[in-house]
Order: C-alpha cells, then structure tokens, then sequence
C-alpha cells in the first residue's frame, strides 16, 4: 500500500506527466518546434497516418523491452505514465484547439513566439518536476542511460547528443521539418531541465 508520500509523488507525477502533453500540444501549435522524441514521433505518426498517441505507445512498448532487460532500475509507475499518457495527451488537447478555434488564433509571427515562450518554459519547469519524483525514467530517456553504462568511455552527454539528433534525422526522414526550437533542445534541453531541478529541488 503506498504511504502518503509516496502517494502524493505519484499525483506529482502524473499531473507533470500530463501537463507535458499540455505544453507540447501548444508547442505543436505553434510549429517551431518540440523535443527531438515528440518531433520523430509527430513525423513519423504523420507519415503514416496514425493518431500521435497511438504511434508514440506503440514505440515506447517497443523500446520498454531492452529497458525491461538492462535497467530496470529505471522503471517506475513514471515511466508507464509517460509511456501512456503524453501522446494522448497531445491528441486531446488538439482536438480541444480545433474545435474552439483556438488554433485559428495563432496566425502570426509574434503570437507564435507569445505563446512559445510560455509553452517551453512551462515543458521544462514539468520536465524537473517529473524528474525530481524519481518514480522512474520514460524509455527514450532511459535507453541513453544504458548505452552509457555499457559505454562508460564516451561522456553520458556526447551519448545523449548522438541519441537526440538521431531521433531528429530519424524525423526528417519520416518527412517532418526540423525547426530551430528541436535542434535547441537536442542540445541544451537536457542541461536546462537540470538547471531548474537543482534551483527548485536542491537535494
């Protein structure tokens, strides 16, 4: 049975998790660009003409299985949140876009960087949090992990580096246009989401 904080980390968790989906969808929205993952997956679901969130579950299960067989330390109920919940996350709140016009309203140049501002700042701020929780790692993020302990030679972030702009070749391929705010994540992202979780979380 879980005890209280554990509870209580669990709903942190969740509602990061959740509003991740949130901040992509509006990421989406204003096309500049999302994190290399969401980016190769928005492609390639595209490409194929599947829902977001089916085509994103779908992988995660695929790249859950050497996570199961070499680092299960990294699982927790956080990984199977963002396995599940984020893509479809992204799809409902598109759906919720479109069917208010609120889509409509992002037509221009400055409303665009109006609303990215505040999208990004808002996926990394959840993206600490969700970290923080150490209730487990979501498999993109935690395959990286692995090769890095098998690979201890290679500095964890070169691996990262390497594993992100894959994603993003991977994306292009699949026919997505690759924006400036992906390639800025691909190679700061992971150092912003440490920054804050260091000021807002200090251990």
């Amino acid at each position: 049975m879980l005890n209280k904080s554990k509870l209580k980390l669990t709903f942190i968790t969740l509602g990061s998790v959740i509003l991740m989906g949130f901040s992509l969808s509006l990421l989406n929205l204003v096309d500049y660009g999302t994190d290399p993952f969401s980016f190769m997956n928005l492609s390639i679901s595209e490409k194929l003409g599947w829902n977001f969130g089916n085509w994103q579950i779908l992988l995660n299960v695929l790249m859950f299985v050497p996570v199961i067989l070499f680092g299960r330390r990294q699982i927790g109920l956080g990984t199977l949140f963002n396995m599940t919940l984020v893509g479809y996350t992204v799809d409902v709140c598109a759906l919720i876009w479109q069917k208010i016009g609120f889509d409509t309203l992002i037509d221009s140049t400055l409303s665009r960087v109006m609303l990215m501002i505040p999208s990004l700042a808002l996926f990394i701020f959840v993206a600490a949090v969700y970290m923080s929780a150490e209730l487990g790692t979501a498999p993109y993020d935690a395959l990286p992990l692995i090769i890095s302990e098998h690979l201890p030679w290679i500095p964890f972030r070169l691996i990262r580096v390497i594993w992100d702009f894959t994603a993003i070749l991977v994306g292009w391929l699949a026919g997505g246009r690759v924006h400036i705010v992906t390639v800025l994540m691909a190679l700061f992202l992971g150092q912003a989401v440490a920054l804050v979780k260091s000021k807002l979380f200090p251990e």
